[in-house]
């Protein structure tokens, strides 16, 4: 049986509803230009661009397929096919479950799903470089654009794309004779020429472009507004620009990555009102010249830990005042130019101190980041046990971290503060938290991905409690969480629904649609290999400097017998787990 399918408006995102449905049904269904001649009708309310909400119901012979915005008619439809069988629990195609023969119907249909929480996001760039072959650069694009419709399939609703494109802030400023300082994202780009640097900018763009047809929403910015500065402050004082960075550059005992000439990445002296003033206007002059490229404005601070400047007229107050100062200047004017576009104000490091007064106050297009940058998921957040014993971080005086003798935040010493900035700014203003489960390689962190337990009751669980509004989990090394995609499937399914089951419930479900008849034998190797992993790993002392070590390689080689013995898994998935332990096993020797 064929149904007529009515995209009602030509919002991209519902008319690439209407596609999938074509592509999905292998026939079953058809595009039509008529309303009175379609069986299945998809249509955007346009209420609501942040909190997704979508409804399936049958009436009349037809199937009214409506979203809060066009985002959410898109996850009505793959909700449609989920009710026949279809499964989306992996990017890409070889992580699609496709029903041989799946019996489609437009009756029965009344379901209203609305998300539990309105921020459900990932940040990724696809990793690229000048002298990539053009072949590795698609697998690297394909990966992307594979991540971003799995995004969609899984209801996750957020892009962050931190960084410019090949215009920066200041550039009218900072760029002297063709040179352009590098932005923070250019770690892997030192040394470059700018031709090379703006065709990987560009490159990248290709990426946001392809979050757009979702509808996602776009987040941009992140570190890096401090362009031109120092160059306009010289300006205005008839100085050079060397002369103009000596006396912004951060001064006193800071990090020794900061060491270095003004730059994107750091910190400068804020202790100056005019500084403050041309830091606001220089962020200003920017969005409002890419006016609708984004939803929300990362206007974060320079990057890095305590190197902020420790210079007399800047240890007055906290770091946090200075900055949001900036922050609400910004705030102020876009919120009369830019009324659509949203602000976030990042609480990490530095900014931990909490401000002495609520800057946010009478501010309706701002939300907060907290960036948890060392989370432990053997506690809850709130945890008054989790903390180093016998160190309390300095915020005011450039101590976050004392890596000499391996002390650094964890979980309370990063709460204690957030909740003194509650109690300042109130619980109204909406926070996301800024997470990094798949951010790197390293062991500590690594038991997530065989059991959805630690993150779902000592994090997801908490949300509402700790006055949270969803997370967006940074992920730099990796497209997509190796080896079953179980915490990022995870926690897409706790953020749309926090009733959703249970992590174990969860976990079943997925491995039994990724491994079928095997299913049973890979969970109990993902048991054994959990808590291997757990009770080696430890957030408050690395797992590489422990005794542990010779224990975790003997284990893993255990394990690697265990993996040998579960031999081929459907779709060669096994190459998943192998690429795990063999990268295990590296680091523990």
């Amino acid at each position: 049986m064929s149904f007529q399918v009515f995209a009602a408006s030509d919002d991209t995102p519902v008319v690439l509803a209407s596609d999938e449905l074509v592509k999905y049904g292998r026939g079953c269904f058809a595009r039509t230009g008529s309303s009175a001649e379609a069986d299945i009708i998809l249509h955007s309310e346009n209420s609501d661009r942040f909190q997704d909400s979508f409804k399936l119901e049958s009436r009349e012979g037809k199937l009214f397929i409506s979203g809060s915005n066009p985002r959410s008619v898109l996850y009505g439809v793959y909700s449609y096919l989920k009710h026949f069988g279809f499964a989306f629990p992996y990017p890409g195609e070889e992580g699609e479950v496709i029903p041989e023969n799946p019996q489609f119907s437009v009756d029965g249909f009344h379901i209203a799903e609305t998300a539990s929480y309105p921020f459900r996001g990932l940040a990724f760039s696809p990793a690229c470089l000048p002298e990539d072959s053009a072949e590795s650069r698609d697998i690297a694009m394909r990966h992307a654009f594979d991540l971003l419709s799995w995004m969609a399939k899984n209801q996750y609703n957020l892009f962050f794309k931190e960084g410019f494109d090949e215009e920066r802030p200041g550039d009218q400023y900072s760029v002297v004779n063709g040179e352009h300082p590098l932005q923070h994202v250019e770690y892997a780009l030192q040394g470059r020429s700018w031709e090379e640097r703006r065709a990987v900018a560009l490159w990248q763009k290709r990426v946001v472009e392809e979050a757009r047809r979702y509808g996602f929403l776009i987040e941009r910015g992140g570190h890096g507004w401090n362009y031109g500065v120092p160059e306009h402050y010289a300006l205005n004082h008839h100085i050079s620009g060397e002369e103009a960075k000596a006396r912004l550059k951060a001064k006193g005992k800071i990090n020794r990555q900061a060491e270095a000439p003004v730059s994107t990445w750091f910190q400068l002296c804020l202790g100056e009102e005019e500084v403050r003033e041309i830091y606001a206007e220089h962020i200003l002059d920017y969005l409002a010249g890419h006016r609708g490229e984004m939803d929300i404005a990362a206007i974060w601070m320079g990057d890095g830990y305590d190197n902020k400047c420790q210079c007399e007229k800047c240890l007055r107050q906290p770091f946090s005042d200075l900055y949001l100062d900036i922050f609400r200047r910004v705030a102020l004017k876009a919120g009369k130019m830019m009324p659509e576009l949203t602000l976030e104000a990042i609480v990490y490091f530095e900014s931990l101190e909490p401000p002495t007064r609520n800057w946010l106050e009478g501010l309706d297009n701002v939300i907060l980041n907290f960036a948890v940058w060392g989370q432990c998921y053997y506690h809850k957040l709130d945890d008054p046990v989790c903390r180093i014993p016998g160190w309390i971080p300095d915020y005011r005086n450039n101590r976050t971290h004392d890596t000499e003798h391996g002390k650094r935040l964890i979980n309370y010493d990063q709460y204690l503060p957030y909740a003194k900035w509650r109690k300042i700014i109130g619980n109204d203003v909406k926070c996301l938290i800024f997470n990094y489960i798949t951010y790197t390689k390293k062991i500590e962190p690594h038991f997530l991905s065989y059991d959805l337990t630690p993150l779902f009751v000592n994090s997801l669980e908490d949300f509402e409690r700790l006055h949270f509004h969803g997370m967006v989990d940074c992920q730099v090394h990796s497209s997509w969480d190796k080896p079953s995609n179980l915490q990022l499937y995870g926690a897409g399914r706790i953020l749309w629904n926090r009733h959703d089951g249970n992590p174990e419930t969860i976990r079943k479900e997925l491995f039994q649609l990724l491994y079928q008849e095997k299913a049973e034998a890979v969970s109990d190797y993902c048991r054994e290999m959990y808590e291997l992993l757990f009770s080696c790993g430890d957030y408050h002392a690395c797992v590489l400097s422990t005794r542990q070590k010779k224990h975790l390689y003997n284990g893993l080689k255990k394990m690697e017998e265990k993996l040998q013995r579960l031999g081929e898994l459907p779709k060669h998935r096994e190459m998943y787990f192998r690429e795990s332990i063999d990268q295990l096993i590296k680091q523990a020797t």
